[in-house]
């Protein structure tokens, strides 16, 4: 396959390839993750409560799946998953058989008994179908939602068959949220809103509309059974419903809880708990529909919770044990009001993938992780050290304004302006704004007057993002949606007061789009309004990345192929396909940076070099090069999956 590629590449006009020289890896700047996205409860043999994660792995290594024994704190199992897959939504423990069953984002099915010696493959079920919920029934069959078919399906543990239940909501993507009982599965929906009832015994779907405030809601996310109530908790407003299932209508709302979860009723099955952030746990009364906050506020959001026995004189009776998905449990208990706190150190990690890089106004670089715990990472060129900046979430691009950084975090769109040369405070240095508008991922930032402009992806399911001018001073933002319909702005650059912006013709996740091309636009900050646009590769899915020469000149990047945009003349003036024809969906390579005489590009995996005057493209580095900036010391820095590279020039 490795030959394939090279003569593929070298059989393109205009290309050369080079040995990889001069390239120092600079190590993982963000070493050890603990990142459990989902998360689940249950006992061994023996009655022991125990806590089972899978922790996300990493283009090097596989995810891990890892059990801690909740009385002692040890992690008494762990092992990567033998079949592949880093990521996992789908993780729960069936009190039918005493089994864990989790499954990958990618489609692998597995399963762990406590006592086993070693976690057992069930396979690919529905390839193509990323597993995103599970579920288990009180027989101890095993339900499933699935990306991008929106799929129900079932495991029989008897059997050892999978069964295909097809796409339970016409039209949406994602299988999000699954609560199971001896007659129904409940299947809640993304990138819209839906929520359904699948018959057990007869395969018969019923729809169940949201109330009409809800029409527009993105995700069904989490869901409880609570005697003949369903708990569901809704995206963006994360209000929580209750559905009355045998009179089949809504009979509460609470607003803004602060959960992933909610948990099952407590012994006496008249109270359930979840989180309210300004309240910490609450106990919500399943007679009266009224909450009252216990006194117990654990800084995280709950994952999973579960009625525990901890053999313990200070937590007589059970205990509520709730897990957070970096690897934390926290333990109440409603009669001596005790609580314990059991931390991850235990839980091995991995090194977190780099999801973008930027260069501070110090020269320093910084690196932001996919979905990050725990930070964004700092590189001094000069000492050669990291320094970790702790905070969430996921850094979609980096810019800078004056000799401030500034950021896009994903998800809710956040925009986030750093001061180096104040000490760090994530909440105050740097404090999120939110774009609002339906926009999810701010990818591209470029300084334009005492603003910065800001191009950004929306939602899922949605199309249509937006340039959004944002002062960071006011931390008040004037967004422009819509400024190529149907798609979203993910590269940008200034000349004379103007933003040159690239888009890609994708939305959110979840829906396909509509426009065929991607496009250059020109944005009159002063107007507000699109100076004009062309399609400058027809058929290309991203403008990936856009920069200014000397001259005034706007070089650009998509789908493969150079070009070059004169302002004056308003037209696209060269075009070549120098690179390997490779679509990436949000122009993540975005790198396109001028040293000297040359012109270099990251795209299609490599690094290249580029002759302005002949457009001839040497290929200086490989093996999967992502983004590309220039640090203080003059060198290129790009990474590839959790490593940052420095190539010396």
């Amino acid at each position: 396959m490795a030959l394939l590629m090279v003569l593929m590449v070298c059989a393109l006009p205009g290309t050369s390839y080079a040995e990889t020289t001069g390239e120092e890896n600079l190590g993982q700047p963000i070493a050890n993750r603990i990142l459990s996205q989902e998360q689940s409860q249950g006992v061994d043999a023996d009655g022991r409560p125990q806590a089972y994660w899978v922790t996300a792995g990493n283009s090097y290594m596989n995810a891990m799946f890892q059990a801690t024994d909740i009385r002692s704190g040890e992690v008494v199992f762990k092992q990567r998953v033998p079949d592949g897959g880093t990521d996992s939504w789908a993780n729960t423990f069936s009190a039918a058989d005493g089994t864990v069953y989790f499954a990958m984002t990618s489609g692998q099915t597995y399963r762990w008994k406590p006592g086993d010696a070693a976690i057992t493959s069930l396979g690919t079920p529905f390839p193509g179908e990323g597993v995103w919920r599970l579920a288990a029934a009180p027989d101890g069959v095993i339900y499933g939602g699935t990306y991008p078919g929106g799929l129900l399906f079932s495991y029989d543990p008897g059997t050892g068959e999978f069964t295909d239940h097809g796409q339970i909501v016409p039209g949406e993507t994602y299988g999000r949220a699954l609560a199971v009982d001896d007659t129904s599965v409940y299947f809640g929906t993304q990138p819209r809103a839906r929520l359904a009832r699948f018959d057990r015994a007869s395969g018969q779907v019923e729809q169940i509309p949201l109330p009409a405030e809800y029409a527009t809601s993105e995700v069904v996310y989490d869901m409880t059974r609570a005697r003949d109530l369903l708990l569901l908790r809704v995206q963006p407003s994360n209000d929580l419903l209750f559905y009355d299932t045998a009179g089949k209508r809504f009979v509460n709302v609470v607003k803004g809880i602060s959960a992933r979860a909610v948990s099952t009723p407590d012994p006496t099955g008249r109270y359930v708990y979840f989180r309210i952030a300004a309240e910490g746990v609450v106990q919500y009364d399943l007679d009266t529909h009224t909450y009252t906050p216990v006194g117990w506020g654990p800084n995280a959001f709950p994952g999973a919770w579960a009625w525990i026995e901890l053999d313990d004189p200070d937590f007589p009776g059970r205990s509520l044990s709730m897990t957070y998905y970096y690897g934390r449990i926290y333990i109440w208990n409603p009669e001596t009001k005790k609580t314990r706190y059991l931390g991850e150190s235990g839980l091995e990690g991995s090194a977190n993938p780099i999801q973008a890089i930027g260069a501070g106004p110090g020269g320093e670089v910084y690196a932001g992780g996919f979905l990050s715990p725990p930070g964004i990472s700092r590189f001094d060129p000069a000492t050669g050290a990291y320094t970790l900046l702790s905070s969430g979430g996921q850094v979609e691009g980096f810019g800078r304004y004056g000799d401030h950084v500034v950021y896009g975090r994903y998800p809710n769109g956040e925009l986030l302006d750093y001061d180096p040369a104040r000490p760090w405070a994530y909440g105050t240095n740097p404090a999120p704004v939110t774009i609002g508008e339906e926009q999810d991922r701010p990818q591209a930032f470029v300084q334009v007057g005492d603003r910065v402009a800001v191009g950004s992806v929306p939602k899922s399911g949605r199309l249509g993002g937006a340039l959004t001018l944002w002062d960071p001073r006011t931390r008040t933002v004037e967004v422009h949606r819509g400024v190529v319909p149907d798609q979203s702005v993910v590269s940008l650059a200034t000349r004379d007061g103007l933003v040159y912006g690239g888009t890609s013709v994708h939305g959110g996740y979840g829906i396909d789009p509509v426009a065929t091309s991607a496009r250059l636009f020109v944005f009159d900050p002063a107007t507000g309004a699109v100076v004009s646009s062309v399609v400058p590769v027809e058929g290309a899915h991203s403008v990936n990345a856009l920069t200014v020469d000397a001259k005034g000149r706007i070089w650009g990047l998509a789908d493969g192929h150079l070009f070059v945009y004169l302002p004056e003349a308003k037209r696209v003036t060269r075009v070549a396909a120098l690179f390997p024809r490779q679509s990436s969906r949000y122009g993540a390579d975005r790198a396109l940076v001028f040293r000297g005489d040359d012109l270099y590009a990251a795209m299609a995996g490599s690094l290249w070099r580029i002759d302005p005057r002949t457009w001839k493209a040497t290929a200086l580095a490989g093996d999967g090069v992502s983004q590309l900036v220039t640090g203080g010391d003059g060198h290129l820095y790009y990474f590839r999956g959790t490593e940052l590279f420095r190539r010396h020039l």
